[in-house]
């Protein structure tokens, strides 16, 4: 009998150690502190996603001609024949310009200093700025760079993505099913970029906002307001 009762004792402490283990992982898996915590690691993740989908090199040149070259030039910079151009001046506004593989062709006018920028992003431009390409000798490349930078074309190419497949698009963020996303760019001219979808009522909403160096699909480089979003 004795023996009967020890065993006894022995089975109920193990069924209070399941049962307070029980409630430890229903609590853990449940509690609203988790949810809180996957949808901070979620909107993390999005943002990097976000933006690794909508940046890409942009390579800039500066060029100092010399004082006796014509108006309408062309510049053929090696290296850079596979990517459209465009042109501004001293003070950052843009000169029309054409560009095809032979070079960038575009009227300088009265400026001695041009600075040309190099991405797959832009179009061609005009087609009837045609000029005769330059000699290296005619100008000198003052400076250059390369840098990653987020472009209206390619929010607009995401925003078509969620729309037309959101499904596919959060697998290939590979985001957890139960959190949803989305994003919004709010340009300087009042110009938005915005996803739609309905956010339920009574769910918690979390949100990351950066002002965000953007290159316009007209060339012009600005910052905009940048937002991502999960529930």
């Amino acid at each position: 009998m004795v023996s009967k009762r020890g065993f006894g004792h022995i089975e109920a402490v193990i069924t209070l150690v399941i049962f307070i283990g029980f409630l430890i992982f229903a609590f853990s898996f449940f509690s609203p502190f988790r949810t809180s915590r996957t949808l901070d690691s979620t909107l993390d993740y999005a943002w990097r996603e976000i933006e690794k989908n909508t940046s890409d090199n942009l390579e800039t040149y500066s060029i100092v001609f010399d004082s006796s070259v014509a108006r309408l030039v062309g510049i053929n910079i090696p290296g850079m024949t596979n990517f459209n151009a465009i042109i501004l001046d001293n003070s950052g506004s843009l000169i029309p310009s054409f560009t095809n593989q032979l070079g960038v062709y575009f009227d300088r006018a009265t400026n001695n200093f041009v600075v040309l920028q190099y991405s797959k992003h832009f179009d061609a431009g005009l087609n009837t700025i045609i000029g005769t390409i330059l000699n290296s000798d005619k100008y000198t490349i003052s400076s250059s760079n390369s840098k990653k930078i987020r472009f209206e074309s390619l929010f607009l190419e995401l925003e078509n993505k969620y729309s037309s497949n959101y499904v596919e698009l959060k697998k290939n963020f590979n985001l957890p099913n139960r959190v949803q996303f989305g994003f919004s760019v709010l340009f300087s001219d009042g110009t938005k970029i915005e996803t739609q979808q309905n956010i339920p009522e009574n769910v918690e909403v979390i949100s990351k906002n950066d002002r965000v160096e953007i290159v316009r699909a007209n060339g012009v480089t600005e910052f905009a307001e940048v937002n991502v979003r999960v529930w």
